[in-house]
């Protein structure tokens, strides 16, 4: 049996200068995001900008050792999805403890030149 470690809040409030992965048009941006790979979830999809607002919050159950939470960013294409960037938050770090993490996480472009935008987010643990 695992023991419970409270839970983790996460409210995905918004993004910034998405980069563009549509050669016409602006994303169709969501995000998936996770702390246990088994139990993931995703925003809806904000249609058609690369400034998209969500103002969704989520729910994670946390278990012990599990101090990381995933964030990837795709464009929903008609066929299949594109990546637009991901980020993983050390939980360590920057929330247990911490009171509320409230933040623009940047996405990292590859080799980590430049960046694929932001995004806002604001984490809370609840013990």
């Amino acid at each position: 049996m695992s023991h419970s470690h409270g839970t983790l809040q996460v409210t995905i409030v918004e993004g910034r200068n998405l980069k563009d992965k549509d050669i016409v048009g602006k994303d169709d941006a969501y995000i998936e995001l996770y702390v246990d790979k088994d139990y993931k979830q995703r925003t809806t999809t904000a249609k058609d900008t690369n400034t998209p607002a969500w103002n969704e919050t989520f729910t994670f159950p946390l278990r012990k050792h599990q101090d990381e939470l995933h964030l990837h960013v795709y464009d929903d294409d008609t066929v299949g999805r594109d990546s637009i960037g991901s980020k993983t938050v050390n939980l360590k770090k920057h929330v247990f403890g911490q009171g509320v993490y409230d933040a623009w996480v940047k996405l990292p472009a590859h080799l980590g030149l430049g960046s694929h935008g932001e995004i806002h987010v604001i984490i809370q643990h609840n013990a």
